[in-house]
Order: structure tokens, then sequence, then C-alpha cells
């Protein structure tokens, strides 16, 4: 009877030693170190942060600086990076502890050359010069000052006398930038004034004699000469000129002839209209994540690539537009689960769909210019999309991190983590996740979806789509036409699979 007590007592001893002497902050530290390690940042910053709050680690510190970088908020990390590398080993720290140690001094030498740098010198000495970035008063502004690489710094600069001047810089990673600061004058501006200098009295010389003056000859005087009266010129006469210009006046007895009004230019006449025109282009879709989570939890954004062929003719000033595109709807692995369904019910979607879509569209051009050079465009679309090839795969999942054979670390955790289930119960504890007490119990690998139109009697399967709606609105545009009869367009819109993209080129028939 001894031995089973015994074993009794050990496991219970296992089983609450570790929430018996974790420490305050260990459980957030745990999770959140397992976040990061998972790339989910967003959730492990939060958890992390509160962890260091609590109670400092050097193991929780490093992958909440790590969290940093990847944030682009360098000199949080930087901090941090440095602040653990100039610790020594405590009584109480792990071996994690200490390694963790060991890597902040070789990340923040590495950390330390990435951030970019910003020196401002001013081009002449400034009384009373004060510089601020972002609103901060940087006291040595000629020293080189870390920022992170990517944010907007707003410089403003003043001094007594001259103008405020103001300017925005983005500084990239490794970048020692140098900014060469010169102030403009204030006229406006009150000078101090300036010392009287003295003069010195003019020195007294004695006035200079002046030589006598010599007696000057006056001339006789002269005798008035008669003059002749002027001759008489005959009228000149004035020839037209045989061209017809306009005659310039050459005397006083002539007068000048109004010159005649000649017709401005005609204006050019605007460009030709063409009332056909075909084209292609590419055209794709961007699925977000939260499209998925209006229906359910997990998902991804995910990107359609495709493309299409068109056909319009010209109404008017709109432009009526048959089309056939192409769009592969390729989804990787990605967890998801129906609204209000437990943890255990999440699966792993995959998806190689390829579809064909027939649309028609109408759209108003609006010219920007004269000659209709640009064009904005504004229309909406209907039409009806076909999957022709690929499959829909859906596969139960259970956490990544549990152990087989340990039904009690079967628990929920991030979803993102999760794996496919082999098969019932496999591997062995997995009977809440990989079952078949639901209607996915036949959801194993190498389950295809079926289509809404072949899906068994009776079970809400066939999820697959085999033809569905299509419809963009609002859809908007920009048309180039550089040559009378090629165009090139730029649109997007908002649609039932997503928000639109898309380039092309048309040609006039």
């Amino acid at each position: 009877m001894r031995l089973p007590i015994a074993a009794l007592f050990g496991v219970l001893a296992v089983l609450f030693a570790h929430p018996v002497f974790a420490g305050p902050g260990d459980k957030e530290a745990n999770q959140g170190i397992n976040a990061a390690k998972g790339g989910f940042c967003k959730r492990a910053i939060p958890l992390l942060e509160s962890a260091e709050s609590q109670r400092h680690r050097p193991s929780s510190a490093v992958p909440l600086a790590d969290c940093y970088v990847k944030q682009g908020e360098l000199l949080k990390a930087s901090e941090i990076y440095h602040k653990v590398a100039s610790e020594k080993k405590e009584r109480g720290y792990s071996a994690r502890d200490v390694a963790a140690i060991t890597s902040a001094k070789k990340k923040a030498a590495q950390l330390d050359a990435r951030i970019p740098t910003l020196v401002v010198t001013p081009s002449e000495p400034y009384e009373g010069l004060v510089v601020e970035i972002d609103g901060e008063v940087i006291r040595e502004p000629s020293a080189p000052h870390p920022f992170n690489p990517g944010e907007v710094l707003v410089i403003v600069a003043r001094a007594d006398g001259y103008e405020e001047t103001s300017q925005k810089i983005t500084l990239k990673e490794k970048q020692r930038r140098e900014i060469k600061l010169r102030l403009k004058p204030n006229p406006g501006a009150k000078k101090p004034p300036e010392k009287p200098v003295a003069k010195k009295p003019p020195e007294k010389r004695p006035p200079a004699k002046k030589p006598p003056e010599r007696p000057v000859a006056k001339k006789a005087p002269e005798r008035p000469v008669a003059k002749e009266p002027p001759e008489k010129k005959a009228p000149r006469t004035v020839e037209e000129p045989a061209d017809g210009s306009p005659r310039v006046a050459t005397g006083p007895d002539e007068r000048a002839k109004p010159a005649v009004e000649m017709p401005g230019p005609t204006p050019p006449s605007p460009r030709k209209q063409r009332d056909v025109w075909l084209g292609a282009g590419f055209q794709g879709f961007f699925i977000p994540r939260v499209m998925f989570q209006l229906f359910g939890e997990g998902g991804r954004d995910v990107l359609v690539p495709g493309g299409d062929v068109a056909l319009s003719t010209r109404l008017g000033r709109f432009d009526l537009v048959f089309s056939i595109a192409y769009a592969r709807f390729r989804m990787p692995e990605t967890p998801f689960k129906p609204k209000g369904h437990p943890d255990t019910d999440y699966e792993i979607v995959e998806s190689d769909l390829q579809a064909l879509q027939a649309s028609a569209r109408l759209v108003w051009n609006i010219p920007l210019d004269r000659d209709e050079l640009f064009a904005f465009r504004v229309g909406a679309g209907l039409g009806v999309g076909w999957t022709f090839m690929g499959d829909l795969y859906r596969t139960q999942a259970y956490p990544g991190n549990a152990v087989p054979g340990d039904p009690g670390s079967f628990v929920p955790g991030d979803p993102y983590r999760y794996v496919k289930c082999r098969g019932p119960n496999n591997p062995v504890g997995s009977f809440r996740y990989c079952n078949q007490l639901d209607y996915d119990a036949d959801h194993y690998p190498g389950y295809v979806e079926p289509s809404w139109f072949t899906r068994p009697k009776g079970r809400p399967q066939g999820l697959r789509p085999l033809v569905y709606p299509w419809l963009v609105l609002p859809e908007l545009g920009l048309a180039f036409r550089p040559w009378d009869r090629v165009a090139f367009d730029l649109r997007v819109g908002a649609s039932v699979t997503g928000l639109l993209g898309g380039f092309g080129v048309r040609f006039a028939l």
C-alpha cells in the first residue's frame, strides 16, 4: 500500500510544483516568449511588458526587445539590449537567463549599427540658437543623435534676429545624416543700437594765397548777317505698296493708313473619339483577414492574382465594358472555425481554386484636360464567376505544442500553430480535437470539400463554391491616352471577392 500512496504524492508534487513556486509575471512571460517565437509580436509585446513590470528577467526582456526590433522601435530595443548586456548572473537566474545575457551583447552591437543618427551643424554662430526635433529641445545639435528609421522628424530652429525655419526629414537604417543649418535674417527684428564713434576734429590749416588774375582781352562785337528765306519744297508723292501691306506715314503731310486686323489662329479641334476599344491587363484581388473574421475566427490575408481581356464601346461620356477574367484563389494552410464554436472545432483550410469571371461594367469618363489626355473614371460592374479547377481542403487540427499521450496538454493556444490531425485520436490524447463526433468526422488528410451542388443530403457540407455572383461598386480609375489609338487604365474598387486592383492597356479598333 505504501508504494501507491508514495506514487500518488509524487504525481501531486509534479502537478502542483510549478504553480506553487512560480514567481510573479512568470505566466505572462512564458506566454509572451512562446508568442514571440511564433512571430506573433503584437500578442507577445503586452504579455512581456506586463511580465517585466512585475519581475525583470533577461529571458523575457530579450524577446521583448526582439519584438520591438520587428516593430521598427529600434531605440527601445537598443536600451533593453544594453541594460541586459550589462547585467551579471544573479542568484535565481536560470540557464535561459544566462544565455539571454550573452546574446544581448551581440544583438546590441548589431542593432547600434542599424540605428540612424542626425547632426545639425550651424553654418555660422547664431546668438540664442534653439533647435527642436519633434518638439524636444536638442542641447547639443552638432552631436550625433539617434532616431528610429522611417519616422518623420520635424526640425525647427530659431535664433535672435533671425527667422524661424522648419523642415521634415525621414532617416533610413544605417544612415548618418548631417544638416547644414542656415537661418535668414529677420528684417523686422530690433537690432541693438550701435555705439557712436568719436570723430577727430579737423586740423586747421592756413588759407592758401590765390595768384593775381590776369586781364582778359575783350572781343569786338560781330555784325549781324542777313538770313536768306528758306526754299519751298514740292509736296512729296507717296506710292502705295504693291503687296497691300499697311502704309506708314513718312512725312508731316501724309496720314497713316489704318492696319487691317487679321483673324487669330483657329484653336485645334478636340481629339477624335474612338468608339470601340480592345484591351488586356492585370486584375487582382486582395482579401484581408478581417473578411474571414466576419464569419468566424482565424483566417489570413490572401492575394488573388489574375488578368482580364475586355471589349468596350463608347456611349457619349460612358464606356460599356464586357470582360472575361481569370483569378487564382490560392490560400496556404490557414486555421479557421465558425463564430461561437469551441476551440476544438478549429480546422486547417487550404485552397487551390481557379476561376473564370464574365462581367459587364459601366464607366463614366470625366476629362481632366481639353484634349482628354487624362480622364477620371467612375463606374460599377456586375457578373458571374465559375471555379472550373482546383479544390478546397479541410482538416481537423489540434494544438501544436501538445504532448502526444498526455490529454492534459491538449489545451487551447495560438491557432496559427495548430497542426493537422492524422486521424481519430491520432496523436494519442487528442480525442477532443481529433474525433468523429460531429459533422467534420471525416475531415482528415486527403478530405476534399464537395461543391454546393454535390453535397450529401442532411449534412451541412458542400462549402466549395462552383458558381458565384460578382459585383464591384464603386470602381475608381485614371485613364492616360498619350496617343490617339492607345490608352492606359489604372483602377481600384471594392468587390464581393475583396479589394480590386488592375492595370491595363487599350487599343482603338
